[in-house]
This record gives C-alpha cells, structure tokens and sequence, in this order.
C-alpha cells in the first residue's frame, strides 16, 4: 500500500494550483489523456492492502471481504516542473480525468464490474506516476474443504484482471509477494495464517491464438478458530452420549430404564437439528463431524436396543432350560469380572472323602431319649445308639465329574445373565464414545 506524502512548498497558493491544472488538463491532449494509454505498453504495479474479512459462507460457497487495492503506472504526459509551480510535488484529481487500467474481479460471487467509484480520486506525482486507490466490498466464490471442520484450514483467492488489455497492452506485476496486513481487523471466526502475492497468466482458446492476460492473484490463507464449535457441539454431545450410557447403571428392577435412555435419544437427536445450522451443508467433501454425530445417533439407538434386551433376559421365564454355553460363558465372565479364577474343586472336601473315616462311614453318635413307664411314675434316661443308613460309595472321578458339571452352574438363571449382560453394554458403550472421540479429533487434527 503507498503512502503519498503531499508537498506543496512553503509559499504555494491557490492560483499555482490552478495554474498546474490548466498546464496538465487544459490542453488540446485532455482527451487523448482520457482515452489513451499513456505507451503501447504499460506496466502496472498493484499491491493489495486486506481491511477486515466480513464472512466466510460455506454453504454459498462466498468470501466477503473489504479490501484496498493500489495500482500505480507511468505517465510520461503529466510531469511536471515542480520549480515552474511553486515545489508543488504532486496532484489529486478525479479518476475521469486520465487514463485508467479498468480493473475487474474475475471469480467475484455476484455481478462482475469495474472495481473503485465512480467519483474516486488519483494522485500525480511530478515525475509522471500515477497511484490509485481502490478500496471496496468484495464478495469472491471460494471453493471449501470442511472435511475437517471445525478444525479446517481455507485457502482462498482474489483475482483482479484487466478489462480488455491483453498482457501485450498491459502488463502486470507485484510491488510485493505478500498482501498488506498492517491495517487488518482481527476476525473472530478466521485466523490468517499466511498469503500469498503472484501474477497469474489466462491463455484464451484456439480462437484468439496467442492472447494471453496477466492478472493479479492474492491468496489468503485462513485458519478456523476452533473453541466455539468444540464448547458447543462436540463437548454437548458426548456427555449426552454418556449420560445415556449411565441407563446400565440403573437397578434393573427400577422401571424406568427404556424411559431414560429413549429421553437421551431425543435430547441428542434435538441438539443435532439446533446444530446443523453451523455444520458445512455439502457432501464433496463430507465433514468428519456429521458422520461422528450421525454415529453417535447410532450408538445412542443402540443403547436403547440394549436397554430393552437387558429388561426381556431379566424378567424371562425360568422353565425354558438355559443353553449350558451360556451358563458356562456367564460363569467364566462373572469370575472375570471379579478378578479372581473360577475354582474347579474343594480340596478340602476332597481330602476328607479320601481319609479312612470317610470310606469306614461315619461314626454312630448317642443321644439320650426319654423312657416314660405306663404310671408315669418312674422315669429314666437311656442312652440309645442310631446307627446310620449306609453310605454310597463313589470314586473320585464320578465325584469330579459331577462337581464339575452341576455345582459351578447350578445357581446361573437368566437373571445371573441379564445382569452380566447389563455390565458388558455398559463397558461397550463407553468405549465405543471414547474410540470415535478419539478417531474424531485424530481425524479432525489432520493426524490421520
């Protein structure tokens, strides 16, 4: 962006004024300085000061900014002598009065027009250059990539290019490989991380061979601030999500089970439509965070599946025998879920079965019992022995066999499972939140 420092001598009045106007303007060349090129070729310098950037809209494909734009050229038909008026260094005069590049924005969004206003001003310096300021509103179309919203990073460009000059008439370059950012207004949305200066060159079709145009193209490199989507969107949904796997942890019995988990349903399904507002509305790229949210809908209906089969195993009818797979699955998943191995037999038990007094059989125990007479006068206490029934003798491997198949597994019912059910959904869920939040912000970060 130029700075134009403004001379006009110590003792310069307003007739000198009026007489460098008449010297430059009222001639017989005003129209030729109007209409014609100041040589058949013509170098323009442009540079491009960036103000304030006033929306990014994905959903129409937009970028909104309001921009500086300084052209500068030659123009040996207005130099002057600044000892023959007074150390006048240089003059404003309407943009009607000379010859202008007509410049106009080649991806604008809306109507394409010659940049600037129609009552804009240039300045003339006394060696014959002239700089113009155009400053406007411009509305560019940006192609976007939100795969990684809301951590994105966009690249978008301005192209500014001469109305019918070819680069053969007028040619283009960069004062500097940058856009001027000392005037910018912090955004609170976009943060700019880099831009870029450079002359592009349009080649037209077979029909015109060999016209070629020279545009200026700025690149504006931006980055998304992330904060506010992540309070808003991603924080909100998963602890709806884990509120909803906080049904598992319910007494089953409670009754209001399938009521809570198809409530967090609803909650999660009425907070994603508040906020599709914000969510990029385009499927070329897909965002990542639609299909996070949409696989966390998912997994919240599937917690309520859950929630219904837990209640259907809980109150099922004992009379239907359990298939012994699962007996022998809950069993082994409930010792796991203690932490502790399941026992495979008593040794004490088994030790006291091989001692000689279990294969002799029990020893008869005495007790006393009350001998009543007829009269009823005479009573005595005798001591009667009651001697057992004989035991069955059984070997150790029918006895292993037997512990091994009927004692682990005869308390299992289908309430046992419904409740190892229960734990195993509650553990499920959980991690698959954890694992898609994870994937979710590896994704979003650009590390997968």
């Amino acid at each position: 962006m130029y700075l134009v420092f403004v001379h006009y001598g110590d003792t310069a009045e307003r007739i000198d004024f009026e007489n460098l106007y008449t010297h430059l303007f009222l001639t017989d060349q005003t129209e030729l300085l109007q209409n014609v090129r100041p040589s058949p070729y013509t170098e323009v310098t442009g540079s491009l000061s960036l103000l304030s950037i006033s929306s990014l809209d994905e959903v129409s494909g937009t970028f909104s900014v309001m921009v500086t734009l300084t052209l500068s050229w030659q123009d040996n038909r207005l130099v002057w002598n600044t000892t023959n008026f007074m150390d006048i260094s240089n003059i404003s005069v309407p943009v009607t009065k000379i010859w202008t590049p007509s410049v106009i924005m080649r991806n604008s969004a809306k109507r394409v027009r010659t940049l600037g206003l129609e009552n804009n001003m240039v300045t003339i310096l006394s060696s014959g250059k002239v700089i113009l300021n155009i400053g406007d509103f411009l509305e560019t179309s940006c192609s976007f990539d939100v795969k990684h919203f809301p951590f994105d990073r966009q690249n978008c460009e301005i192209l500014f290019v001469p109305w019918l000059y070819p680069n053969s008439s007028v040619g283009f370059k960069q004062r500097v490989k940058t856009i001027d950012l000392k005037l910018f207004s912090e955004n609170g949305m976009w943060k700019i991380i880099g831009s870029k200066a450079s002359i592009q060159y349009i080649v037209l079709s077979s029909e015109y061979p060999g016209v070629v145009y020279a545009e200026l193209k700025y690149s504006v490199e931006m980055e998304r601030r992330s904060s506010y989507f992540v309070l808003t969107i991603f924080m909100p949904v998963i602890m709806l999500l884990l509120l909803n796997s906080a049904v598992f942890v319910l007494p089953i019995e409670s009754g209001e089970r399938v009521g809570y988990s198809i409530t967090c349903l609803l909650a999660l399904a009425v907070f994603l439509t508040l906020t599709s507002e914000v969510l990029p509305k385009t499927s070329d790229p897909l965002s990542v965070l639609s299909c996070f949210l949409m696989l966390l809908v998912m997994t919240s209906a599937m917690i309520c599946t859950m929630t219904i089969i837990t209640l259907w195993l809980h109150h099922k009818d004992e009379k239907p025998p359990m298939p012994m797979y699962l007996k022998k699955f809950t069993h082994v998943m409930s010792h796991v879920r203690r932490c502790r191995k399941p026992p495979t037999m008593n040794k004490t038990d088994a030790s006291s079965e091989d001692s000689p007094t279990s294969k002799a059989g029990p020893k008869p125990k005495p007790f006393l019992v009350n001998d009543d007479e007829k009269d009823g006068s005479n009573r005595s206490n005798k001591l009667v022995i009651v001697k057992p029934a004989p035991v069955q003798m059984v070997s150790e491997s029918e006895l292993s066999e037997r512990t091994d198949t009927e004692e682990p597994y005869s308390d299992i019912t289908w309430k046992t499972f419904a409740e190892l059910f229960n734990f195993l959904c509650l553990v499920l869920t959980l991690c698959l939140t954890g694992t898609f939040g994870s994937i979710y912000v590896l994704i979003a970060g650009g590390n997968l």
